[in-house]
């Protein structure tokens, strides 16, 4: 349960963000995922279950049970090199739900 508390209180955060944090952070999050899958930095679990975190957070998708599991799985410190393609999916679903909105990437709250 405390996994599960610890990822609300992110998407708590990752919802209060200003536009500018907003980008930043997910500009940071889209960066580590490509690294990891590169292979050239080997982040923790933890590390991308927050950016994957951030990443549904901010496409508000919050209806993806599967997805959801995945960052759970990290926030738990699995052993993350299994949910590699998840992650790269998670980064793509992102990427694919940005190229549907509007010019604006920050609705107003």
């Amino acid at each position: 349960m405390k996994i599960v508390q610890s990822i609300a209180d992110d998407t708590l955060v990752f919802e209060s963000l200003s536009a500018a944090d907003s980008i930043q952070l997910t500009h940071n999050a889209l960066e580590l995922i490509s690294k990891f899958e590169q292979g050239s930095e080997e982040p923790t679990a933890k590390e991308l279950g927050r950016a994957c975190c951030l990443l549904l957070t901010v496409a508000e998708d919050f209806m993806n049970v599967e997805y959801w599991q995945t960052v759970e799985e990290l926030y738990s410190g699995v052993n993350h090199t299994f949910y590699k393609e998840e992650v790269i999916a998670i980064r793509d679903y992102y990427l694919e739900h940005l190229s549907e909105q509007p010019v604006s990437l920050h609705k107003q709250r």
